[in-house]
């Protein structure tokens, strides 16, 4: 079976995967500073999207580069006064770090600017033969964006309604809009050989070069956010389909909405409006990140606040809650079986159908409402739901969840289990209300149970023991 990508330069839906094969780029990072959450949104959402397909036997190669030769690393180190090398090693460390906080893997390819030079200096040169680039003879080379009667196509834009995208030294272009390929190099900055002489190459080339060298032919899929579809997509286009116009360059476009911080603007670094992967996970936990982030389609804007991610804490609870509920079962009814065929055909469904992760997560929440009122209807009804936990554990798997992750204390006597740690003076309380119930002591039960509310903290009874949760 194949599956449907809204395209961003034709706007219908694209078939990719027909051969049992996607080929996956998604633009990384510049590695100048921590990624903040607004960042992460496209390698958690292309880590859950590789998930789903390998599940499903696709062979899969998922390329996402990291820049490590631009403008702002440059600065960085400047004003610190360290080498780029070290600015690089710094924060690429860091975006390993940050993706393995929210569980997110590695793409199978991560390739770096700086290993692909003779890649970029080759596309160059053909370029500049074919007459869609020059060179003014200072060492800068340009693309000369009239050459291409199509560009404009990927943003929807004419170029003389565009705005102009590198300021700077402009006297030697042909037109405001050209961008340069390679630039000649200045004092104190990093530079490689080139027939134009020393210098380093310019942005957008170096994902064309990439994308052809480690996905030959075509991308299935080119992925990155709606903030670099121009320039740096309409540029990355505009010059693969100049130099090679016999191959597609890439099936599909697919770019996912900006995150925003408790306003209009985009999280940016450059705003000031970010916050921090490391923080929010401390704040809220990887798997709330992973709620709110799937719980939006990815070519939709999605807005941060604290509010919002404590419903999507509590969001996420409820259905490991579910989970814990039924995953010891050992038959399975008539409901149990339905409802898996039910959440296993969705999930397809709407995976295959541009990616919808919101629709799944939908259907997870219609199977807990319809199996909680099953339960608070009977009460050996939670042992029957065999097939349903085996359906449930398969797509939050995919997604990413981590199921098996849960913390217990046995304090007392009593065996208290939590998703997050609650702290001594919680736990105590939960102890005690324990303790107080087994004594059939309600009143002390009831009071330690609004203390806990109070605190912030739900409280669950089980056979096994209670599960704190956050409210």
């Amino acid at each position: 079976m194949s599956v449907f990508v809204r395209d961003s330069l034709s706007g219908g839906m694209v078939e990719v995967g027909q051969d049992g094969k996607i080929g996956l780029y998604v633009c990384g990072p510049t590695v100048y500073d921590h990624v903040h959450v607004g960042n992460a949104r496209a390698p958690l959402f292309w880590d859950v999207v590789v998930r789903y397909l390998r599940s499903r036997g696709y062979d899969v190669t998922f390329v996402q580069n990291v820049t490590d030769i631009e403008d702002k690393i440059i600065n960085k180190a400047n004003a610190e006064g360290v080498s780029w090398q070290e600015i690089v090693d710094r924060y690429t460390d860091s975006f390993h770090g940050r993706l393995a906080l929210l569980g997110i893997g590695l793409p199978d390819v991560e390739p770096r600017a700086t290993e692909h030079i003779p890649e970029m200096i080759s596309l160059i040169q053909e370029l500049v033969e074919k007459g869609h680039a020059y060179a003014p003879g200072n060492g800068d080379v340009y693309f000369a964006v009239e050459s291409f009667p199509n560009y404009g196509s990927l943003s929807h834009q004419r170029p003389r309604e565009m705005r102009e995208t590198e300021k700077g030294q402009t006297e030697d272009k042909r037109s405001p809009l050209d961008f340069a390929l390679w630039k000649a190099s200045k004092q104190d900055e990093p530079s490689w050989d080139s027939p134009w002489g020393p210098g380093r190459p310019g942005w957008h080339i170096e994902c064309s070069a990439m994308v052809e060298k480690h996905l030959p032919g075509v991308a299935d899929i080119h992925g990155g956010g709606t903030d670099i579809r121009f320039p740096h997509h309409e540029n990355e286009l505009a010059q693969s389909a100049a130099a090679h116009p016999e191959n597609p360059f890439v099936r599909a476009w697919a770019h996912h909405g900006m995150v925003t911080l408790g306003g209009p603007e985009k999280m940016a670094k450059s705003v000031g409006n970010v916050l921090d992967v490391q923080r929010a996970v401390d704040l809220h936990g990887r798997n709330a990140v992973r709620m709110w982030l799937l719980q939006s389609h990815y070519s939709q804007p999605i807005e941060y606040s604290e509010e919002i991610l404590e419903e999507k804490r509590r969001s996420y609870e409820r259905l490991l809650r579910l989970y814990r509920q039924i995953s010891a079962s050992d038959t399975s009814s008539e409901l149990s079986d339905e409802l898996a065929a039910g959440l296993r055909g969705r999930f397809d469904e709407a995976m295959r159908d541009d990616l919808n992760t919101p629709e799944v997560v939908a259907t997870l929440f219609e199977a807990a409402n319809r199996v909680g009122r099953e339960i608070s209807e009977r009460a050996g009804a939670a042992g029957e739901f065999a097939s349903l936990a085996g359906a449930v554990e398969e797509v939050m798997t995919v997604f990413g969840f981590d199921l098996a992750r849960e913390l217990a204390t046995e304090m007392g006597g009593v065996r208290i289990r939590y998703p997050e740690e609650p702290g001594e003076e919680v736990i105590g309380l939960a102890v005690n209300r324990e303790l107080a119930r087994r004594e059939k002591d309600w009143a002390t039960a009831d009071r330690l149970r609004d203390e806990l509310a109070e605190a912030g903290w739900a409280v669950e009874d089980t056979p096994d023991g209670p599960i704190l949760s956050r409210r």
